[in-house]
């Protein structure tokens, strides 16, 4: 059953979490320039530079580093960049084909396939049913890695490139609200989604003409139940692009995904080897959004870009 309430004509609320709580309206620009726009029921951040007060439990928490830690692909000196919905949430797919999928087929084969009289087509269907969901889970996993989304402090501009178009977006002019979600994850509704979305506007496209177009969503973080992760994935990008503190941001070396490094002075190459083979498996099961990163398809930032930026990087 939804928790989220219709509280007046034009007005819905979620419950209220760590001292913050939402409020969703339809809106006349939701509906003239968004897909959908008429059913689309959000709380707009941006344009307005909402600020999101919150209670926090712990101290240590108020600058925000959960969020740097969980989202962002990497610090750097001037520009930040911030993975999307389809990077950080890859564990829901591997979980659904990996887990979930084998845990299915391993029942139907227990109580159907292995009844069946011929063992030539048991023993066929048996393997291809594993071997579907087995490559599923790892297509969910490794399938191309999209670029995050560069908010360029200095420049006071925010460069997507989403479906082979680039956009160019000044700040004051980037459009990012909180949707409540239609799709649940499968759940049919049983529990509310949220959705922080933002909205690609066509005049901001520079490698194509989209004029008269409706403006493109662009998924940075779903959640389900819990809205605050998104708000929070919001608060921490305003306050790093307007300045606001207290803000914690790693100043990155390297890409900020999984690395396993041999050193010869720390350890043998056979205790190495027993440490990954020990790690690998629980970092997959556990941690599937990070082994993700180390898939080999990845897309890369237009040449225009790298020049906006003033360095070439293109980490994931």
């Amino acid at each position: 059953m939804s928790k989220i309430k219709q509280v007046g004509a034009n007005l819905w609320t979620a419950p209220t979490d760590m001292g913050f709580t939402p409020h969703f309206k339809r809106t006349e620009h939701a509906i003239n320039h968004y897909p959908n726009g008429e059913s689309l029921v959000h709380e707009p951040l941006q344009p307005g530079n909402k600020k999101i007060f919150v209670v926090y439990k712990n101290k240590n928490a108020e600058d925000m580093g959960e969020i740097f830690e969980g989202s962002a692909a990497g610090g750097h000196e001037g520009y930040l960049d911030m993975r999307v919905d389809s990077v950080t949430n890859r564990g829901e797919g591997f979980y659904m084909m990996g887990v979930i999928g084998l845990l299915f087929w391993w029942s139907f084969e227990s109580f159907v396939l292995s009844y069946l009289p011929d063992p030539q087509l048991r023993d066929i269907s048996i393997y291809c049913g594993y071997a579907f969901f087995i490559i599923g889970a790892l297509v969910c996993l490794f399938r191309t890695l999209h670029t995050p989304v560069r908010f360029h402090k200095d420049n006071q501009e925010v460069y997507v490139w989403h479906k082979k178009i680039l956009y160019r977006i000044p700040w004051d002019e980037c459009e990012i609200s909180v949707q409540v979600a239609k799709r649940n994850l499968g759940l049919k509704g049983s529990q509310d989604g949220y959705q922080l979305t933002l909205w690609l506007n066509p005049k901001h496209a520079v490698n194509k003409d989209l004029t008269g177009q409706k403006h493109v969503p662009l998924n940075l973080f779903h959640n389900i139940e819990h809205h605050i992760p998104l708000y929070g994935y919001w608060e921490y990008v305003r306050r790093y692009m307007t300045g606001d503190k207290p803000i914690y941001i790693d100043i990155s070396k390297r890409p900020r995904n999984i690395h396993l490094k041999y050193d010869p002075d720390e350890e043998s190459y056979i205790k190495f080897l027993i440490m990954v083979a020990l790690i690998a498996p629980l970092l997959l099961l556990f941690k599937p959004d990070k082994v993700a990163l180390l898939s080999p398809f990845k897309e890369k930032w237009p040449a225009e870009v790298h020049e906006w930026t003033g360095e070439r990087c293109d980490w994931h």
